[in-house]
């Protein structure tokens, strides 16, 4: 199971605490350098209460992207990846990929990446399959490492006989059976097995096992 480096998380309170820090010193700025008399002084507790409530409400702002992402997860199991997303409160998107379907897995890390540890990690598949990707994760080279691993031991365990494989076959959809025209067939498969009775009946009654029998030659005149 992988989730996001600490970074992920950390990240979102210091832009809140640097735009808290940021409409504060503007406020009280705004208040200490106003002439005396003027509206910015006379008004100076009013602005300072409108830039604290201003301020709670980033903090409150940055806590949801905190929720957001301590949500989403990656697993990896021996058959297939799960990736789950929290693109918002209200929302969810769970993907999953299998192994047999991973033709490479790379790793990208900027300048803070590097320096503290975490990348993105970018999972390719074949075709016009979306590629996966999953932000800000923490050891990613070893991550990639372990994907490719399990990939690896599921492509041996298909062509070594251990695990069924619908590699390269073709799925043919089961036709749809109609219950009604099944009962028709039905019934139409029981009229022509009676005819067959009833005409081997009548082809006995009129050639019976007796007629068959030599006349004795005495009799005949």
């Amino acid at each position: 199971m992988y989730k996001h480096h600490w970074f992920a998380y950390a990240s979102s309170w210091i832009i809140g605490i640097i735009i808290v820090v940021a409409v504060m010193a503007i406020a009280i700025l705004l208040t200490a350098m106003g002439d005396e008399g003027s509206a910015l002084v006379e008004y100076r507790t009013q602005i300072l209460l409108a830039a604290g409530c201003f301020s709670t409400l980033i903090l409150l702002g940055a806590f949801v992207p905190v929720y957001l992402r301590s949500q989403e997860q990656m697993v990896l199991t021996e058959e297939a990846l799960l990736q789950v997303l929290q693109p918002s409160l209200f929302a969810s998107k769970v993907d999953q990929l299998s192994l047999q379907h991973i033709t490479d897995v790379s790793v990208k890390q900027d300048f803070f990446g590097t320096l503290l540890g975490y990348g993105h990690i970018t999972i390719e598949t074949p075709g016009e399959q979306d590629n996966y990707q999953f932000f800000i994760l923490p050891n990613p080279h070893a991550s990639a490492r372990e994907i490719i691993q399990a990939h690896e031991n599921f492509d041996a365990a298909l062509q070594g006989g251990h695990m069924p494989t619908t590699l390269g076959q073709k799925h043919n959809p089961a036709p749809q059976i109609d219950p009604q025209q099944y009962q028709q067939f039905l019934a139409y498969q029981q009229m022509l097995a009676q005819q067959q009775q009833d005409a081997q009946a009548a082809q006995d009654n009129d050639n019976p096992a007796d007629s068959n029998t030599p006349q004795d030659p005495t009799n005949q005149k």
